[in-house]
């Protein structure tokens, strides 16, 4: 694998870091759209289709066909604001999915790692002492079954849930998430995030190994079988990543709907794959 800079750190969510990840997630967010925008432009056959319709305008107006200039005319500002529409629609959806504060990404279904041990260490020395149970925090608390943590805002983080958030120089560059599920024994990865700078040395496959490494050590506890990610079909470089991890594709939805590429790895395959990769590496060292 990529050797890795002795600057980079890998630590989990934490409250003093959680800004610098809303942040980031954010700014990926409202990146995405112009990529996303140029990803998703009507393509040849899509250009077919808007001169068929131009076409039949004119057909039931009687117009006559030879006038070709306006019939090119008629598509090329049904392309133009076809294509608007789109990129008001991405801007829309980026700009409401990220709103710019701590809960932008999802940020509500992961508690901060150091308010959880506080409070965890709380609770034991007041049970010890033969206090409450359940110990309440001004902004985060954990329930007297400790299955969930209610964060800021009053939103549920599941216990099961995991973040790592990816530092260089004290400056978060990268995370990623797992939201587990044990309804359906399965994990979600979310929030894949590396900084465009630091992309290609090695630094979203650091964040992936870890994150999966804490998977795997808990599946069975946790009941997880599958692990899953939805990633969008412009994101090559992430998908060569996951795949080169033995992740597979199990669906894909239509380029105009957006080109979502579903993966998927069974968590049992983790181990194998990985060192797989690792044993690829040395050789190329």
């Amino acid at each position: 694998m990529s050797s890795l800079s002795t600057s980079l750190k890998v630590q989990p969510l934490t409250s003093q870091n959680r800004a610098g990840v809303a942040q980031l997630v954010f700014d990926s967010h409202m990146k995405s759209v112009t990529p996303l925008f140029h990803f998703l432009k009507l393509r040849p056959l899509a250009l077919l289709l808007w001169t068929a319709i131009a076409t039949g305008i004119f057909k039931y107006r009687q117009t006559t066909l030879g006038n070709y200039l306006e019939i090119l005319t008629i598509m090329a500002g049904t392309v133009i604001v076809a294509q608007g529409v789109l990129f008001l629609t991405l801007l829309y959806e980026a700009s409401t999915t990220a709103p710019g504060h701590l809960g932008v990404g999802r940020l509500e279904y992961f508690g901060d790692q150091d308010r959880s041990q506080d409070e965890k260490a709380g609770a034991a020395g007041s049970s010890s002492a033969g206090g409450a149970k359940k110990r309440v925090v001004a902004e985060s608390t954990t329930t007297e079954k400790d299955e969930d943590v209610v964060v800021k805002g009053g939103s549920l983080a599941g216990k099961d849930n995991k973040f790592f958030v990816l530092e260089k120089s004290n400056r978060v560059i990268g995370c990623i998430g797992a939201v587990v599920d044990r309804s359906k024994n399965e994990a979600v990865l979310t929030n894949w995030v590396v900084n465009t700078d630091d992309q290609r040395r090695g630094a979203g496959t650091l964040l992936l190994k870890t994150l999966m490494d804490a998977i795997s050590e808990s599946a069975k506890k946790e009941k997880v079988q599958t692990v899953r990610v939805k990633l969008q079909g412009y994101q090559v470089p992430a998908l060569r990543l996951f795949h080169k991890f033995g992740f597979v594709q199990v669906d894909r939805t239509p380029e105009w709907m957006g080109e979502r590429v579903l993966l998927e790895m069974s968590i049992k395959d983790w181990g194998r794959n990985l060192a797989k990769v690792q044993a690829e590496a040395q050789k190329h060292d």
